[in-house]
């Protein structure tokens, strides 16, 4: 049986740390943290909130999550509770440094301190928590490096330490945690390469370490992680080709290397990952076609490749693709003729083409695509027409056309598309009057129509779109008087009409 003596110590602990908190709230802070037998002077903390006791009544977890605590670690008594498995502490206000006393916890399995306000370094202390199973220290402001003991935490399956201001290597010993089924590093300012050794975490599901200052290349190992559903090396200043044993992961899900300095041609192995749902790569100095093979798992829907150097038919590619649901393919050197390759995507949403070489009409297909709410094609060498079904895509809240060679009017079902606040048909070959229907676009916010042949705006278009805050008519021939109705455009901010026709007096109400 449990000493009121022990049960009295945690409660007395448990006291003397809510006393040093700050309450910010009106409401008494942790009501049912009180002495239950003042005359005795003693008490069991087991039913208190947060608070749990295993079968001889010791504290076996403390669970305080989003509770409102102000206050430092440094009044909390570890010493006190031998017993305890579970600390979550998160979302609070807690600031400080992590005490090293915490290493006396050493039946600790469980240790959430994130999204608070500690600082300072992660004490070399921690390494003794040989029990840790689960360790999340994210959205914090801890700096330092990452103490080498950490690597001690054998039994660790989770561990978590990003958004915090983190710096130095990744030590080659990392490789010792192979229990680990998470690692997380990300938005910190590590430095260095990552080491081979990550190949011998062959447990790991999830490698996050994006948004640092990682140099290197990416080790030939990380093909060995073949549990691996999610790969975030994003944002740092990786080099070099992709090793082409990323194709052995073959439960990866989403791979992310955006934003790094990577080159070279994109293996063709990664089209045989099946299992694939969302690739980025955008921002770097890749050369070549993608895998011609990239959808061939049915369940790929995210494909960023925007700034680089691809060239092919990719569009063809991702001709029968009907899981897609955002694709950036601008600024590249992709080809193709974009009536005959483009397919249907039902659940298409976004869709970025602009500053390509890509040719030919605009494709039908693209008003078979229901869920589509952007679309760009801006800088290719489209021809043709704006055809009218284009009227039937009611979810388009973008359309950018522009620094193409379209031709002929734009047409009257465009005014049907209600939800556009971005409407880009400049640098084209446009003809005709701007559309009285145009005036049901009440969303319009920014509409470029400059450098075409446009000759005649009907003014009462101009009054109903009361949100526009970006009007270009410039390098057009209208003619007539400037509409006074642009006065009741009180939103708007950059208005150009230059190198036009017009003639008469400015009168704006």
């Amino acid at each position: 049986m449990l000493s009121g003596y022990t049960a009295n110590e945690e409660a007395e602990a448990l006291l003397e740390w809510k006393s040093s908190l700050h309450n910010q709230n009106p409401s008494p802070l942790l009501p049912s943290w009180a002495v239950s037998d003042p005359v005795n002077a003693t008490t069991s903390p087991c039913n208190w909130s947060g608070i749990s006791c295993n079968k001889a009544g010791r504290v076996a977890s403390i669970n305080l999550i989003g509770t409102g605590l102000r206050g430092m670690l440094e009044q909390f008594s570890f010493s006190s509770f031998p017993l305890l498995s579970y600390l979550n502490l998160s979302t609070n206000q807690l600031f400080g440094a992590i005490p090293p006393r915490i290493s006396s916890l050493s039946e600790l399995k469980y240790l959430d301190l994130s999204a608070n306000c500690l600082n300072g370094s992660i004490p070399e202390e921690i390494g003794n928590l040989k029990s840790l199973v689960y360790l999340r220290l994210t959205k914090n402001q801890l700096s330092g490096t990452l103490p080498p003991s950490i690597v001690n935490l054998t039994g660790l399956n989770f561990l978590n330490l990003s958004n915090n201001w983190l710096s130095g290597f990744i030590p080659e010993e990392i490789g010792l945690l192979r229990s680990l089924h998470t690692l997380g590093l990300s938005q910190n300012q590590f430095s260095g390469s990552i080491p081979p050794s990550i190949g011998n975490l062959s447990n790991l599901d999830f490698l996050y370490v994006r948004d640092n200052r990682f140099s290197g290349s990416i080790p030939e190992e990380i093909g060995n992680l073949k549990s691996l559903s999610c790969l975030r090396l994003g944002k740092n200043q990786i080099s070099g080709s992709v090793p082409r044993s990323i194709g052995n992961l073959s439960n990866l899900e989403c791979l992310y290397l955006h934003k790094n300095q990577l080159s070279g041609f994109i293996s063709q192995e990664i089209g045989t990952l099946v299992k694939l749902i969302k690739l980025l790569l955008y921002e770097n100095n890749f050369i070549g076609n993608l895998p011609h093979n990239i959808c061939q798992g049915g369940s790929f829907e995210y494909l960023s490749v925007r700034d680089n150097h691809f060239e092919g038919q990719i569009l063809k590619n991702l001709r029968n693709c009907t899981s897609l649901v955002r694709v950036r393919l601008e600024r590249n050197q992709f080809t193709g003729n974009i009536s005959e390759e483009f397919g249907i995507h039902p659940n298409l949403k976004f869709l970025d083409l602009s500053n390509n070489k890509f040719y030919g009409p605009i494709s039908s297909n693209f008003v078979k695509c229901p869920q589509l709410g952007t679309l760009k094609i801006a800088g290719n060498d489209i021809d043709g027409i704006i055809f009218p079904e284009i009227g039937n895509s009611t979810q388009l809240h973008e359309l950018d056309l522009s620094s193409n060679h379209l031709v002929g009017e734009i047409p009257l079902e465009l005014g049907k598309l209600s939800s556009l606040y971005r409407l880009m048909l400049n640098g084209n070959k446009l003809s005709g009057s701007v559309p009285l229907e145009l005036g049901s676009l009440t969303q319009l916010e920014y509409l470029d129509l400059s450098g075409n042949r446009f000759s005649k705006l009907v003014p009462e278009t101009l009054g109903h779109w009361l949100q526009l805050h970006y009007l270009n008519l410039s390098n057009n021939e209208f003619s007539q008087g400037i509409p006074v109705q642009l006065g009741d455009l009180v939103q708007l901010s950059e208005l150009d009409l230059s190198c036009n026709l017009f003639r008469g007096e400015i009168r704006l109400k």
